[in-house]
């Protein structure tokens, strides 16, 4: 009776052993940490109509970059009231020796803002060299 449970326990203990000392650092990760950049968007667009007892979705277009080491990260909303919203769009960019050389873009990224109220709405989206892209919708 104790001769099996010695011998499960044995292997139970050579299995955890073998996972600890085939677990390893990823030192692209490590060395090269994702660096994030602010993305310049060429078109926005609001969609209309826009309600009030919805949701206003925004899209957006621009370039990431000119490879696969580039993508979308975030939108951050630097201000905003009841008629309007200022935000900026980040990228990421993660160096990598496995990069193709394909350019990334920005291709219709929503951004959601609740609530909206009746009256004009303005939407202001920072660009990169401090200038804003900005879109008006009318809510109904």
């Amino acid at each position: 009776m104790m001769r099996p449970l010695m011998s499960f326990v044995a292997l139970l203990l050579c299995f955890i052993v073998m996972c600890v000392v085939s677990c390893k650092k990823d030192e692209t990760t490590v060395s090269n940490p994702p660096q994030e950049f602010v993305v310049k968007i060429d078109s926005l667009k609001i969609q209309k109509p826009a309600l009030s007892n919805d949701t206003l979705r925004a899209r957006m277009w621009g370039k990431l970059g000119p490879n696969t080491c580039y993508s979308f990260g975030r939108f951050q909303t630097v201000a905003r009231d009841s008629y309007s919203v200022r935000i900026k769009v980040y990228g990421l960019y993660l160096p990598s020796s496995s990069c193709t050389p394909t350019p990334q873009a920005l291709t219709g990224a929503i951004y959601r803002h609740y609530p909206v109220y009746p009256g004009t709405f303005r939407m202001f989206v920072e660009q990169p060299d401090g200038t804003t892209i900005r879109d008006t919708a009318i809510v109904l």
